[in-house]
């Protein structure tokens, strides 16, 4: 279950409601379109019961996303939804449980009174939890990814009254506070003023709209036929790669190409790929001149599909699909998995291709990605019965499996 956010439209105040997946917000007052772009965690506030201007906000560390674990000769992934608390104060509840899907909560801002408690548990702390529960039995986990969301923060708001520590939420007494206590003296404050960034949702080339669904990372003008994505304080053009289609009905699905460098393995072409993964295929001479490329949706699906799929497409390499740089004005399928995001799934792809798993998992470890390019490949899709069928490749994707992935 998704997060809802209250939010002030950043050009006019108008009170708005966005999804946490969501990063481009349309104002139903002034129709002007604003796009997320904070990079890193986002920030998030419980709501009060009461009003306290001297409110202390507890962190709470939240991982949601799918955790991938490299093991033996195997696999295994976990959909993850959790959240544990980032101060080591005891009193504190050891997860926020669900209270954070029940209850819609604001961004942080330098503008809320209070003092805002420092994290002092490292992320990697719930990244730990979030690869627990697998079917790991005294096994060695050889590689570890951490796909979607990953992680933000949520802020608990806390209260004194009376010789208490409250809970602001439901104002639930935490702890009491003995004569000479200082429950707070071994934490520090955060002075750092976290804030939700909007940009003008405009294109930087030509000042036109930029389109795209709420979910979506990458925005796309028709005007001037490019492509946009945010980080940080503006936006920076994307690449994209389409290879057309003669049915004018075709979806078109987005998959991100990266151009990689790797250390600890012989691969530097596609011929090494199919060696290292011991393919049951006949290397043809011209791949051994052909760099190494590896490919994965740049969209959320359930685990099982992005592995597959990821596979798939990655091997398509040895077919020569026509692209051109000219995006399709309708029926494309929104990006809602960034580059960076998506790039930690390189290790995977190699793993989950290998035919003979016992040779090369034992280097996984040793095995580093450099990405040294990418860009965005649309690939049409047709639409037969309940699955998409791209007829170039064999590569099919369920329907109902690409809108179920929209809400993880």
């Amino acid at each position: 279950m998704s997060l809802r956010v209250e939010q002030e439209c950043p050009q006019c105040g108008g009170s708005l409601e966005m999804d946490e997946t969501e990063r481009l917000l349309r104002c139903s007052f002034c129709s002007v379109q604003s796009f997320l772009s904070n990079t890193g965690p986002l920030h998030f506030i419980l709501p009060r019961r009461q009003p306290d201007p001297y409110t202390i906000y507890a962190p709470y560390l939240r991982f949601k996303g799918t955790t991938y674990s490299c093991l033996g000769s195997r696999i295994e992934y976990r959909l993850a939804d959790i959240s544990t608390k980032g101060v080591t104060l005891p009193f504190l509840p050891p997860s926020l449980g669900l209270r954070p899907q029940a209850m819609k909560m604001r961004f942080a801002a330098p503008a809320f009174p209070g003092s805002f408690l420092k994290k002092s548990i490292p992320g990697d702390e719930i990244l730990k939890r979030a690869a627990k529960n697998l079917h790991i039995h005294n096994e060695t986990v050889l590689h570890q990814a951490f796909i979607g969301d990953v992680l933000n923060i949520i802020y608990l708001p806390l209260s004194i009254k009376d010789g208490e520590i409250l809970d602001g939420v439901v104002d639930h007494t935490l702890a009491r506070i003995h004569a000479d206590a200082a429950p707070f003296a071994d934490v520090e404050i955060d002075h750092y003023a976290w804030k939700p960034l909007f940009l003008s949702a405009l294109c930087p080339q030509c000042g036109w709209n930029l389109e795209g669904e709420p979910d979506s990372v990458v925005l796309f003008c028709s005007n001037c036929n490019t492509a946009w994505q945010a980080g940080g304080s503006n936006f920076s053009e994307v690449r994209v790669q389409v290879t057309p289609s003669k049915n004018g009905d075709a979806l078109f699905i987005p998959f991100w190409n990266y151009q990689v460098k790797v250390k600890g393995v012989r691969l530097e072409s596609f011929a090494d790929f199919i060696r290292i993964t011991n393919q049951a295929v006949v290397i043809k001479p011209e791949w051994e001149d052909m760099e190494p490329r590896f490919v994965c949706p740049a969209f959320k699906v359930r685990p099982h599909d992005f592995l597959r799929l990821s596979t798939q497409m990655t091997m398509s390499r040895r077919y020569n699909m026509p692209t051109s740089d000219s995006i399709p004005p309708k029926n494309l399928h929104p990006v809602t998995l960034a580059h960076d995001n998506a790039g930690q799934s390189l290790t995977l792809i190699l793993a989950n291709s290998a035919v003979s798993r016992t040779s090369l998992f034992p280097r996984l470890p040793e095995i580093q990605f450099e990405i040294k390019e990418y860009f965005l490949h649309y690939l049409p899709f047709e639409k037969m019965s309940h699955e998409l069928h791209q007829s170039d490749l064999g590569v099919t994707i369920s329907q109902r499996g690409l809108t179920y992935g929209r809400n993880l």
